[in-house]
């Protein structure tokens, strides 16, 4: 078992994350690498049994950091000591919600696939499931589904088989705590990755009582970026029906059998201009892409976007009666969504070469 890392988060944790330890040396696996995010004094003596008892390598913070954080701290061990010669790393919770045959299922199917990025899905049917769990879950996957084109069911699984060569990707990858899993997923669609999904049992221990995830916190966190894509879109989207309505009069004395026509390409051109820079740099952070490759996939996007709301709109006001304004409103509406996730997919999407 020493082509893979076991890399283990833990915050205060209990005597569960000693059977823990004792399932993975039985199980063979002798390159673990712990992560105290700024546990109290009074659990001090959990970490120092890992380390001479178990020979686990520990990585610390005097205070606590954050998930993500406490992640991004043990790959940067990790790249320093065990990255020349294992296949990556194997995440798993400290708290005994793994199965030792599921981590070491991960496992298996990252010696099989290194070049993908392994996902244990957990179920989410037993109502016996902490409801917090189960609603947080369920509301995740479809905001991801929807928005960014992930059909996956457990946006928030702790077991995860990463490879070496993907592991410098998310050290950069936005996110300090929970919702730095949602963005290790949104980086897998940017970067291509493909995500191998398997399934994995449920536990939960006690109603899972040891988990620190905050249920509005910590969703606030995870949806931000849906958040900010949404603020920057409405933003976008009422410049444009006002340049709209502007340019809708102005062509409609000069060009009235076309008015719609043109009056949506002027206002897409103030629109998307503004809607570039922000979501370039706020929403996608893709500061480092190329200006003229972004800009040009952006232009390309805008026009097909602005044919089709030109023509639908044209369309759907000769049919309807309508307003036009109204019509308008009510096809980019159902733009919206084509548009995010084509961004996401293509127009600021990058791709690092596997090494």
């Amino acid at each position: 078992m020493d082509d893979v890392v076991i890399m283990i988060p833990c915050l205060n944790p209990d005597d569960k994350f000693i059977t823990h330890l004792n399932n993975l040396k039985n199980a063979g696996y002798s390159r673990i690498v712990v992560i105290d995010d700024g546990s109290s004094e009074a659990y001090r003596h959990y970490f120092d049994t890992a380390v001479n008892e178990y020979g686990c390598d520990l990585v610390r913070h005097n205070i606590n950091l954050g998930q993500g954080r406490a992640y991004k701290s043990g790959f940067n061990f990790y790249m320093g000591k065990y990255s020349r010669d294992t296949l990556g790393v194997i995440q798993c919770d400290c708290d005994g919600q793994h199965d030792i045959e599921d981590i070491n299922k991960c496992a298996e199917l990252l010696r099989q696939n290194p070049e993908k990025f392994i996902l244990g899905e957990r179920t989410f049917d037993d109502r016996s499931i902490p409801f917090r769990s189960r609603f947080g879950n369920i509301c995740t996957s479809l905001v991801f589904k929807l928005f960014c084109g992930l059909d996956i069911r457990d946006t928030q699984t702790g077991l995860k088989g990463i490879p070496s060569w993907f592991i410098p990707v998310l050290m950069e990858t936005p996110g300090e705590r929970f919702e730095y899993a949602s963005s290790c997923l949104l980086e897998t669609r940017k970067e291509g990755v493909e995500i191998l999904k398997f399934p994995i049992k449920t536990i939960y221990l006690n109603g899972n009582e040891t988990s620190h995830f905050n249920p509005l916190r910590d969703s606030i966190r995870i949806y931000s970026l849906i958040f900010k894509y949404l603020m920057s879109s409405l933003s976008a989207f009422i410049i444009d029906i006002a340049a709209f309505s502007i340019f809708l009069t102005i062509f409609g004395s000069l060009i009235p059998e076309r008015s719609i026509i043109w009056a949506t390409y002027a206002a897409k051109v103030i629109s998307c201009t503004y809607t570039y820079f922000v979501n370039k740099n706020l929403v996608f952070s893709n500061q480092q892409g190329a200006l003229l490759t972004t800009s040009v996939k952006f232009v390309i996007l805008c026009v097909l976007q602005s044919t089709c709301s030109g023509f639908l709109t044209e369309a759907f006001v000769n049919a309807s009666g309508w307003n036009p304004v109204l019509c308008k409103i009510i096809v980019d509406t159902l733009l919206f969504f084509v548009s995010f996730q084509i961004q996401n997919r293509w127009v600021f999407k990058n791709r690092r070469k596997q090494s």
